[in-house]
Formats: structure tokens, C-alpha cells, sequence
């Protein structure tokens, strides 16, 4: 799997708009000016979107979005919209997605598979994994 950056990954954190989640897609794409491409070649234990579910996690996407609990736990597992929601944008839609990885690793995972505009999508909460990473 592949992940572009427009800089050099040296260490992550969880202070990014999707925290400690890096997105990888089986073909190189580019969202920015990529200054660089990393390869992720581990085995993973992947998670799809649909079965993602925490209680704590809805909770703060209700607050966050302004919407019902049952509407929080729909946009965590994907058969919600984000755009849909009066208070979404791009910002919001990352902060989304890194919650599904984030919601996937409290879950025992290694990550999530989603899909965005991209196409298939797996979200990676890599705080402590940079070893991991294969710059191309």
C-alpha cells in the first residue's frame, strides 16, 4: 500500500487534523505536491467501516458534528454522509476518518478500510510505527 507526502515523514504524532492516521490506497495517488511516496508493506489486521463501533467515539463525532447519537454512530460506520451534515467540511471529513482509525485500533485493529473520493482508502493510526514506513 501507498502513502504521498509533501514532506519527509520523520516522526508522527497525534496532532494532525486525522491524529496519528496516515491514509494508504493500493495505487500511488496525489492529493498535494508529494515531495514523497511511502510504501507500507506489513500484514495488518484491517477492519471495514461498517464495523466500526464505539460508544466514547460516537459520543465525541455528536458533539463535534452537532447531530444525534444515532446520526454520530451512522457517520462513524459509514452509512451516514459527513457531507450531509450542515457543519462538514474537508477539515471535518479528515477529523472523521481519523476517528474511524482511531475507533478501529480501541477495537484490536491495525487500521480501517473506507472509501472516499479516491476510492478504497485504509486508515492507519501509525504513532510509533514510522520503522514501518518504506520511503520509494
Amino acid at each position: 500500500m501507498f502513502h504521498t507526502s509533501p514532506n519527509k515523514i520523520t516522526e508522527i504524532n497525534n496532532l494532525g487534523i486525522a491524529g496519528d492516521c496516515l491514509f494508504f490506497s493500493d495505487n500511488v495517488y496525489v492529493m498535494t505536491e508529494a515531495e514523497s511516496v511511502y510504501v507500507y508493506e506489513a500484514d495488518f489486521d484491517c477492519i471495514r467501516v461498517w464495523q466500526l463501533h464505539d460508544e466514547e467515539i460516537i459520543e465525541e463525532i455528536a458533539d463535534n458534528f452537532g447531530c444525534s447519537i444515532e446520526t454520530a454512530e451512522g457517520l462513524l460506520d459509514g452509512s451516514e454522509c459527513e457531507w450531509e451534515q450542515e457543519s462538514c467540511d474537508a477539515d471535518m471529513s479528515w477529523w472523521l476518518q481519523g476517528k474511524r482509525g482511531e475507533c478501529a485500533k480501541k477495537m484490536g485493529f491495525d487500521g480501517c478500510e473506507d472509501e472516499d473520493e479516491q476510492g478504497t482508502v485504509y486508515i492507519i493510526p501509525m504513532s510509533g510505527r514510522e520503522n514501518e514506513l518504506n520511503l520509494i
